[in-house]
């Protein structure tokens, strides 16, 4: 962690910094003309006994100055021998143990060193940046960084930060020191020891907050020179230290670091770029941010002029990503045009990265490929968020120079390009006018078929799904989007057993374009072979749904099916588009071709996980129950006891067990008024009805469904089955007039809300939401 910050501390071979390097600034003026003088920036009162001047010999001669330095400089190389030949082998490239008392004795020589440094400071020592280098290579040893701190010498150098007027070289040092002062111990660690370790580095830490001098350090930013040694020392501060963190937000170093880096002042200090995405991060909770920031870090990203490598693109787009998560610099990001930004640099990363193999190798490394390949999903997955929002569907409406680019992506031989152009697109696809105008104007619905066909990722099949799904609610699309091709295709995605989220979202996708919708239902009945010679003669797209309901046990994908078909049964039941003789036929077909259809239809009546979807199943079989083909269907059905139990609770409100035939003195009071279902239309359940209400129309239609069951097939029926269907028509009928007595009672019947919701595409959570439109 900060350890690899602190290699940015050594010396740069290019400084020379024994005296040779040229200062930029104004000499300082003598120490103690700054004592004595009344200058608003006086040298500060150094922390201490030993730092009161008035104790100070101030008239060192030159010669004793160089002994006092001497002596601090060979404190450093009074490093002890191995206590023996064993110890030393093999311990050449790992860290040095720390232990107490070796820190004791680290204390004690460095605060010996104290009064001798504070002797040179006051006595204007000319070559005090020598001394301060020679700490600042010290303090680069992890054996010395605690006894710096606990010997005063660190709060002595913050002090001197503080002070203005400082030399170039010995602010490099002083930078120098603080930095590596407040980097951990560098030790290699078990997870039991890193709490220690950590807590050993903050002590120094503390130590730099509770002086509040952090101003002095982001102070220097303002300095070119010194940006390569400031933005490291800030890394250490606040590398896990979170009041480091919260002062510095304060401070709004944040806004600081993104004026800094957006300025030619960082030309020259652009290699310090992951270091300061670095900081960024750990400023983003305390959300004082401006808001711009992820624009800025975008824009840097996408610059030609400056271009920056892999290792910093990705950290700029991580972190950008990292502060797009708030809706905060969401809606900015929209509001300041940033999302063509973040179009530009999703492409960049394809073509200035993975086109360019790595050197010596013939391929991208597969690092490298992984790491842009995890930025890209973070990407799309803050962007799905943006897209979400109202802002978003203002700023850019369906046909718009933006969208025009998504809508190229959708082609784009890149997955990640086509994965955020079907999300974004699919947020914007939230309302009927703009799915029509998707279909009709932008005919978007062809290039998702061909995803559709030819993609084997399973997040670009997620996404691609939840668009077209979208596309497909209003009633004007879906005919359109049927003679595309697309039934052609779903099959393919029916047999990814491996991808069962693929199988649920696109048969929920089939469920919404046959809802309704006559040509769409002939169309997933079609025969799969005009050849009458061939198996598949008798076989349609249907079957091969029903097959799949029979061997997989996922029982939302078992409903999914089992609310498609009763989307097709709804549709051969109550269209008025054709002739009724026509439509007889149709039915007649329809149940030749798919004998095994009652199954899905029984599963979905006698579970009792999802009671809307249930209700639904009532009222499809009491429509089918109108004609003679359904009611044939239905009467091989309730030869199940698993289908006619919950039909019996439903009518008697007891288990079949403990149900007994109602006797004409009890099956209905006298004079109570009669009640006739047969050849009453089937009521459909509204979503969101309240239990008692969605009890009524199940019962209700429940009896229809008995009533028309008998009418079309009790001739053939044995006389104790027909007896049977009798008297639970009978007995229903009671609970329904009971019902209808105590209604008045109940107060204004609930209004209906609307049902229809349209998925909300997220990269992350888009197989999740086709789960939620289970219940839709």
């Amino acid at each position: 962690m900060a350890d690899e910050a602190s290699n940015y501390f050594k010396s740069p071979p290019s400084s020379g910094f024994g005296g040779t390097i040229a200062s930029t600034q104004t000499a300082p003026l003598d120490p103690l003309d700054l004592l004595t003088s009344k200058s608003n920036s006086p040298v500060p009162a150094l922390p201490g006994d030993y730092f009161d001047p008035a104790s100070l010999n101030l008239d060192l001669s030159n010669e004793e100055q160089s002994k006092m330095a001497k002596s601090i400089r060979e404190i450093f190389q009074l490093e002890e021998e191995p206590e023996d030949e064993d110890q030393a082998m093999g311990e050449g490239d790992e860290e040095p143990e720390i232990d107490q008392d070796d820190q004791r004795r680290r204390t004690e020589r460095l605060s010996n060193a104290l009064i001798n440094l504070n002797q040179l400071w006051w006595s204007g020592y000319e070559h005090m940046d020598l001394v301060t280098e020679c700490l600042a290579d010290g303090s680069r040893d992890p054996r010395w960084r605690i006894p710096l701190g606990d010997s005063g010498i660190l709060n002595l150098f913050l002090e001197v930060m503080s002070t203005n007027s400082l030399i170039q070289p010995l602010k490099i040092q002083v930078l120098r020191l603080i930095g590596n002062s407040c980097a951990d111990t560098g030790k290699s660690c078990s997870s039991e020891e890193l709490f220690v370790v950590l807590t050993m580095a903050d002590e120094n830490r503390a130590r730099l907050v509770a002086s509040n001098f952090m101003p002095s350090i982001i102070l220097q930013l303002q300095d070119a020179a010194l940006i390569p040694f400031a933005i490291p020392v800030l890394y250490n501060i606040c590398v896990d230290y979170e009041p480091a963190q919260q002062q510095a937000s304060n401070l709004f170093l944040s806004k600081q670091l993104i004026d800094l880096i957006s300025s030619p002042l960082f030309n020259n200090s652009r290699a310090f770029l992951g270091y300061t995405c670095k900081i960024l991060d750990f400023l983003i909770t305390q959300h004082l941010a401006p808001e711009n920031t992820p624009i800025v870090l975008l824009k840097i990203a996408a610059d030609r002029e400056f271009p920056c490598d892999m290792e910093d693109f990705v950290s700029l787009i991580n972190t950008a990503v990292a502060y797009m998560q708030h809706e905060k610099f969401q809606k900015a990001l929209i509001s300041h045009g940033g999302l063509d930004t973040t179009l530009v640099v999703l492409v960049d990363s394809y073509t200035r990265f993975d086109s360019h193999p790595s050197i010596g190798s013939s391929a991208p490394d597969q690092d490298d490929a992984k790491i842009l390949s995890q930025m890209r999903t973070n990407l799309n997955q803050v962007l799905s968020d943006v897209s979400a929002l109202p802002e978003f569907k203002k700023a850019y409406p369906v046909v718009s120079s933006f969208t025009s680019s998504l809508r190229r992506w959708l082609s784009s031989p890149q997955l990640q390009l086509q994965v955020c152009a079907c999300i974004m697109l699919g947020n914007l696809a939230r309302s009927d006018e703009a799915c029509e105008e998707f279909v009709h104007t932008s005919r978007v619905h062809k290039p998702l078929i061909t995803i559709l066909t030819d993609a084997n990722d399973s997040q670009l099949l997620h996404s691609a799904l939840g668009f077209m799904k979208n596309l497909a609610l209003p009633a004007k699309n879906k005919e359109v989007i049927g003679n595309s091709g697309l039934f052609e295709v779903l099959p393919r995605l029916w047999l990814l057993d491996t991808l069962q989220q693929i199988q649920f979202s696109s048969i929920s996708l089939a469920r919404q374009l046959v809802n309704g919708t006559f040509e769409n239902v002939r169309r997933i009945c079609k025969r799969l072979s005009e050849d009458t010679d061939s198996p598949a003669h008798m076989r349609s797209n249907l079957s091969l749904l029903i097959a799949l309901f029979d061997r997989t046990d996922v029982e939302p994908i078992k409903m999914e099916i089992s609310r498609l078909i009763t989307a097709v049964c709804r549709v051969c039941n109550s269209y008025t588009g054709r002739e009724p003789k026509e439509m007889e036929r149709i039915r007649i077909k329809f149940f030749t071709m798919h004998p095994d259809v009652g199954r899905p239809l029984g599963f979905m009546v006698s579970q009792t996980k999802w009671p809307v979807v249930r209700s639904e199943g009532w009222f499809v079989l009491a429509l089918m129950a109108r004609y003679p083909e359904g009611a044939q269907c239905i009467s091989d059905l309730m030869a199940d006891v698993v289908v006619f139990q919950p039909l019996v609770e439903l009518l008697t409100g007891k288990d079949l067990i403990e149900a007994k035939s109602p006797t004409p003195s009890t099956s209905a009071s006298p004079g109570s008024p009669e009640l006739t279902f047969e050849g009453q239309t089937p009521e459909s359940v509204q979503p969101h009805a309240q239990a008692a209400e969605m009890a009524r129309i199940d019962r209700e239609n429940a009896l229809v469904l008995v009533s028309e069951l008998l009418k079309n097939r009790g001739s053939e029926m044995a006389v104790m089955r027909r007896t049977l269907f009798e008297d639970l028509l009978k007995g229903g009928g009671d609970l329904v007039l009971s019902y209808r007595e105590a209604k008045p009672n109940w107060g204004q019947k609930p209004v209906p809300i609307e049902s229809r919701r349209r998925t909300g595409l997220n990269v992350q959570e888009v197989a999740a939401e086709s789960c939620k439109v289970l219940l839709d």
